[in-house]
């Protein structure tokens, strides 16, 4: 049974004997459909509700309420569907990269071979069109992008120095 070593958002690093797994919960999209859900719901269900004490049209006012009402209703549901998720052991989740202490390498999720372990680094690297940082693994044969960062779930926190410190120290 794998062991939380650190987790950001959705983003996981764990240890199962000699193997430190990276594993993404895959949480992004219901996260920013929380919030913008969410942030709907309050807009225009305040709306709704200020248009009906300034004695406005009671039709425009309802129809405001119950769009915020279905806007809330589907952030519920994306924040239980990331409960649920998160409830789940990383055993459930394919991971994204394998880093093998025992054999020294680094294998990404179909299990091929990418580098020697010695030869990895972590790092950050910005995205495009993101606010968020990728978390990449440095190899001579290039980056091997490990996690998208997303803003909504918390962005990458220190994974990348966890990383070092658990596959390296």
């Amino acid at each position: 049974m794998p062991r939380i070593v650190r987790e950001v958002g959705g983003l996981v690093i764990a240890e199962d004997g000699p193997l430190v797994l990276v594993v993404d919960r895959g949480n992004g999209p219901p996260a920013v459909l929380a919030f913008v859900s969410g942030v709907v719901a309050l807009v225009v269900g305040g709306f709704g509700v200020v248009s009906l004490a300034a004695i406005g049209p009671v039709w425009l006012g309802t129809a405001f309420i119950a769009v915020g009402v279905a806007a809330a209703a589907i952030a519920a549901v994306a924040v239980r569907h990331i409960r649920r998720t998160r409830s789940l052991p990383v055993s459930h989740y394919r991971p994204v990269a394998v880093f093998d202490r025992a054999t020294r390498v680094f294998r990404d999720a179909d299990g091929t071979v990418v580098a020697p372990l010695d030869t990895v680094t972590f790092g950050r690297r910005m995205q495009i069109g993101s606010s968020s940082p990728k978390l990449v693994a440095q190899t001579p044969a290039g980056s091997y992008v490990l996690l998208r960062g997303n803003p909504f779930t918390g962005g990458l926190g220190d994974l990348d120095a966890v990383l070092t410190d658990v596959v390296h120290g």
